[in-house]
């Protein structure tokens, strides 16, 4: 039998790529997409001879299937390819069924694969999932109740095991998860070892290192990572999708980002890791990628696009790394108008391929974080974050968000649209203590997004009940402004002093460590940990201060929207020493380092499809709708739609909607600047309502800056 001409093209570019990744000298034409015939693969194997590849896969079904009834679940079959039989492509499976993660064995001879037995259960699915073990030249058997994820050799035994879950927990079809690991030899599938048990884990990208001693995957969904399945711990990487780990023992990890054109490369001992660029890489034209899994050789991970559609689908394609992970020597499309996902390849690999990167890495632990505030002298007031779990002395007895100031994105305060406030108590132990000792220090985490001048904005203040700034920091244009009340006795009258601290650009995203620093009439200002200014002001004192209202945000800014978030803010009753400051700024340092600035997009779009508002609900919500694109600003995404979350209730009030400018028609196209949903860890635990459908397209967030309604 003759192949179709798909699996010709997919004949030539697997001959041709497994010779490539042998090693061995690059003799393929500059586009093997022109190389449809069999009988010209002779030119382009190596000396030595091409390598055994097979390929496995699951593919969407357009036919209808009794057997995959259950909301969301497609019917798929299972397909399968061999680069030597010339057989073309093949059917594993009879007909389309509910079928998930197809897998090879070690050697390559034998196809696992998992039916799920879907259900409707409420609004979510139920699973009664089904191992199945297929021989490549064989027929099918059961081995039991479970999902495969994985198959790996045990270093001591040299035999080789099934990793499964033995159940799924009921939910979204797309992201299948586990209860706990278990392993079993395929000859005794009743006889099963329990290796996992910390968190759930996702079962759709689940991969071990060669020794077996490391997975990567989500545990679950979207907390993808390492875990060291010996001391059963979790090692979190990046929010995201698809983590594919490497097949050698560099325990390596590469996970798809949410613009599904980068992979986000991790190695133990080398943070903060990387990142590889699909658009303009070898052999790549254009658009996105997604089910990324690495072949059992380190060189090579196929993966399926691009993706230039909605859907989920699409073809199958490979790339070839070079020896670090660091760069793209070619990427190849193997076929043409499939609607292929989850798929699995096997390469002939003897002896076993290593990367560059150092094997069984000895994981070099980062620093233990030093505590945080460094200095309790003395120490009035202190606030981390909103994620802190620990007790923290001088910490407010609460913080309260007032309009639509929301947590950020490391849990900080987001002051973007309101403010916060702390309780009185928190206010006058601040104004007691520094009022004694006549001594002031503040320490401040600021990060700030970019903003159009002109613009005013108040970020902390102590307020006096007379309506008179014990302090108040200032962010006007491009400085930091300080309002200070000095004085406070016969010999000193009370009076506010602006002070102009520092020249400040705003930064997109970048963490700025701020401490004020004042004894009597000398005040030093640090960024970063250099001082910036040592002032000498013309009063001196602090006896004025009082009662009053501690505050951080402004109920009133002027000018153009700002927007900023603050974490780690401390106040001491006392100077801060030098050496003190550039230590708090070197701590301050370990805890922002490890950040980056969100995945962004601009789309001119539309609204297509919106939920239906809740007249009541949790006092936070989410609203994810669809919207059309009509044009890319900036960026790079190829759906023509996206989900787009917004917070439609805040502080239990309704968010005003977004709305065309003043005299627009009906219809005009609104400029939208998105960030990733995936770096947005934060929201995760927020409730949501979304149109129907929404699940179906890529989802990003969309941080808004409004006039707030009236309180």
């Amino acid at each position: 039998m003759n192949p179709r001409p798909a699996c010709r093209l997919l004949l030539a570019f697997l001959v041709g790529w497994v010779g490539a990744c042998s090693r061995s000298p690059d003799t393929s034409p500059a586009d093997p997409s022109q190389q449809a015939a069999p009988a010209t693969l002779a030119d382009l194997t190596p000396a030595t001879g091409p390598r055994l590849a097979r390929l496995v896969w699951l593919e969407e079904s357009a036919v209808a299937s009794s057997s995959a009834a259950a909301p969301g679940v497609a019917p798929r079959r299972v397909l399968a390819y061999d680069a030597s039989d010339g057989l073309g492509i093949r059917a594993i499976t009879p007909g389309p069924a509910d079928y998930a993660r197809p897998l090879f064995s070690g050697d390559g001879n034998t196809i696992l694969y998992t039916r799920l037995h879907a259900t409707p259960d409420g609004e979510k699915t139920a699973y009664a999932p089904e191992i199945i073990l297929h021989p490549w030249d064989g027929p099918p058997r059961s081995l039991g109740p479970g999902m495969a994820v994985d198959v790996g050799q045990d270093p001591e035994s040299g035999k080789e095991f099934i990793y499964a879950t033995d159940t799924l927990l009921p939910g979204n079809p797309l992201r299948l998860t586990g209860e706990k690991l278990i392993r079993f030899l395929p000859e005794k599938p009743d006889e099963r070892e329990i290796i996992w048990t910390a968190t759930p884990i996702g079962t759709e990208q689940f991969q071990l290192s060669r020794d077996g001693l490391r997975a990567s995957g989500c545990f679950p969904f979207p907390k993808a990572g390492l875990a060291n399945l010996t001391t059963q711990t979790f090692t979190p990487l990046a929010a995201g999708a698809w983590p594919a780990g490497a097949p050698d023992n560099s325990y390596a990890a590469a996970v798809l980002d949410g613009s599904r054109r980068r992979l986000r490369f991790f190695a133990p001992n080398l943070d903060p890791g990387w990142e590889l660029t699909f658009m303009g890489a070898p052999g790549w034209q254009d658009g996105g990628l997604l089910h990324p899994r690495w072949s059992n050789d380190p060189g090579l991970l196929v993966f399926t696009g691009p993706h230039k559609a909605d859907e989920i689908t699409s073809d199958l394609s490979i790339v070839q790394f070079g020896d670090d992970f660091r760069s793209i020597q070619r990427t190849t499309r193997l076929t043409i108008g499939r609607l292929a996902f989850s798929p699995d390849m096997w390469v002939e690999n003897t002896p076993p391929a290593v990367s560059s990167l150092p094997q069984t890495p000895v994981v070099i632990p980062r620093p233990e974080p030093k505590p945080w505030p460094a200095y309790p002298d003395e120490l009035a007031f202190a606030w981390d974050n909103f994620q802190r779990k620990a007790p923290l002395a001088n910490a407010p007895g609460s913080l309260t968000a007032q309009r639509f100031a929301t947590p950020g994105r490391y849990s900080g305060m987001d002051l973007t649209n309101g403010w916060f406030e702390a309780d009185p108590a928190a206010a006058d132990a601040i104004a007691k203590a520094c009022a004694a000792s006549s001594a002031w220090s503040m320490e401040i985490i600021l990060t700030e997004r970019p903003a159009t001048l002109p613009l005013s904005v108040r970020i902390a203040a102590l307020m006096l009940a007379d309506g008179r700034e014990a302090f108040a920091l200032y962010r006007v244009d491009r400085k930091l402004v300080l309002r200070l009340l000095l004085g406070g006795t016969p010999e000193r009258p009370a009076l506010v002093y602006p002070i102009i601290l520092t020249n400040l650009a705003i930064e997109s995203d970048r963490p700025v460590h701020l401490l004020l620093s004042l004894r009597n009439n000398r005040l030093s200002c640090w960024l970063d940990g250099q001082m910036q200014k040592d002032f000498s002001l013309e009063n001196s004192g602090l006896a004025a201060w009082g009662r009053g209202r501690l505050s951080f945000g402004d109920p009133l800014p002027y000018g153009n929207q700002w927007s900023g978030n603050l974490e780690r803010i401390a106040i001491w009753s006392r100077a801060l020493a030098d050496d003190e400051i550039r230590e708090s700024s070197k701590i301050a340092l370990q805890w922002t380092e490890p950040r980056k600035i969100p995945g962004r997009i601009t789309i001119k779009a539309t609204p297509a499809g919106q939920p239906t508002p809740e007249a009541t609900g949790p006092d936070q919500l989410l609203s994810v709708g669809i919207w059309e694109i009509q044009s890319i600003l900036s960026g790079q995404l190829e759906s023509k739609r996206v989900a787009i979350a917004m917070w439609s209730r805040l502080q239990g009030r309704a968010v005003p909607p977004i709305v065309v400018p003043p005299g627009s028609p009906p219809g005009t196209p609104m400029d939208l600047v998105l960030e990733s949903w995936d770096d947005h860890p934060e929201l995760e635990s927020i409730p949501r309502i979304s149109a129907p459908g929404a699940d179906d397209y890529p989802l990003f967030f969309l941080p808004r800056t409004f006039a707030p309604s009236p309180p």
